[in-house]
Parts: structure tokens; C-alpha cells; sequence
């Protein structure tokens, strides 16, 4: 669910109507640097953010192949051992489904999953110089998931140990039919298992 508040750089209109596409243009998005609310995240972790319009299948190549230590024109790359996912909004079930196909890619991964809420802000003009401008902020509901080749503290809210998928071995087109799936969503049954942050 999404919060909705107005402020106007003009007099103060209450309530402030909806901005008008028609009328109104939007001129600037923000969106707040929310601390991820997982305890303990290294500075320099990998992290990956996914929006509603992000490609799945590219995502899941870079990732995977950072945690395999593949790519990059250097075969000896050190593998990355751990990598945060974060989304918002529409963006929610898309990072839940980049994060199941990732685990089933990466065998062992311990996740940690947290819920939060962050804070968009955007500003609207109208074309008209008697109009004021108005200032929109939004709430929206994000999500955190760490994936982590070291062990996670299992008392922690959220916490879910590593599964064993029954996975066929890779005949050349296995790796591009799991990729395949990205658009299938998983994420019912992933957010069942989801703890927010208390």
C-alpha cells in the first residue's frame, strides 16, 4: 500500500488534490537513502537493485557469475560470498524471483529477508506560472534480502537455511531454461516465508 502526501511551494491548498497529468508535469524524482534494515552489512558488499524494469536475466548472469568468480576478462576473480538484493514497490516481486532462481543457481546460500518501508519524493509543475508547484511524497514498501555463502545467524528474524533443489544436471540449455523461468513468478510462496523487520 502506498502513502501519499502533498506540500505546495505556493499558499497552502488542504486538502492538495492528486497531481493532474493533463495540467501537471513531473519535473524531478528522489527516492530516501533508507539504511537496509539487514544488521551487519559490509560497506563493500555486493549489492543489487532491482526495479520493476530490470531484465532478470542480466541481473542473474552478473550475479551468478561474480559468486562462481566467473567473467570479467579474469579467470582467477575472486567469488564474491555474500550479495544484498533490494527492491521497492512493483519492484518487490521481482526481486523475490531474481533471489529464488539465484539460490537454486548457487548452491548453499543462507538468506535473510527483511521488510521496510522508504520514501519517494517528486516534484510536480504545471506549465501555467500561477500554478505553484507541488512537492508529492510517497511510502512505499521495500524489501532486503541477503544471500550469503557463510553462515547467518539463525535466530534472526527472517532467516532461512540453505535448501537442497532437486536440479538436473546442466545438458547446455539447463542454465538458459532456469533463466527462462524468471518471468514465471515465484513469489507466492516466497513471501509467505518473508519476516518484517520488528
Amino acid at each position: 500500500m502506498e502513502h501519499h502526501s502533498f506540500s505546495s511551494s505556493g499558499p497552502l491548498v488542504s486538502p492538495a488534490p492528486q497531481p493532474n497529468k493533463a495540467t501537471f508535469r513531473r519535473t524531478s524524482r528522489s527516492e530516501g537513502n533508507g539504511v537496509c534494515p539487514i544488521p551487519g552489512i559490509p560497506a563493500d558488499i555486493l549489492r543489487m537493485r532491482v526495479k520493476e524494469g530490470s531484465k532478470i536475466h542480466n541481473l542473474l548472469q552478473f550475479v551468478s557469475n561474480r559468486m562462481q568468480g566467473r567473467g570479467g576478462g579474469d579467470s582467477t576473480r575472486t567469488p564474491v560470498r555474500q550479495v544484498v538484493f533490494t527492491g521497492s514497490g512493483r519492484g518487490i516481486t521481482k526481486t523475490i524471483t531474481c533471489v529464488e532462481i539465484l539460490k537454486r543457481e548457487v548452491e548453499g546460500l543462507h538468506q535473510l529477508s527483511k521488510l521496510h518501508y522508504k520514501t519517494i519524493n517528486e516534484i510536480w509543475e504545471s506549465p501555467q506560472q500561477e500554478a505553484a508547484a507541488l512537492t508529492v511524497e510517497t511510502t512505499v514498501p521495500a524489501i532486503c534480502i541477503l544471500l550469503s555463502k557463510d553462515p547467518l545467524d539463525p535466530q534472526e528474524p527472517g532467516y532461512q537455511p540453505p535448501h537442497t533443489f532437486s536440479v538436473p544436471e546442466d545438458d547446455g540449455g539447463g542454465h538458459r531454461d532456469l533463466l527462462r523461468t524468471a518471468d514465471r513468478s515465484t513469489s507466492q510462496h516466497a513471501a509467505k516465508r518473508l519476516c518484517p523487520n520488528s
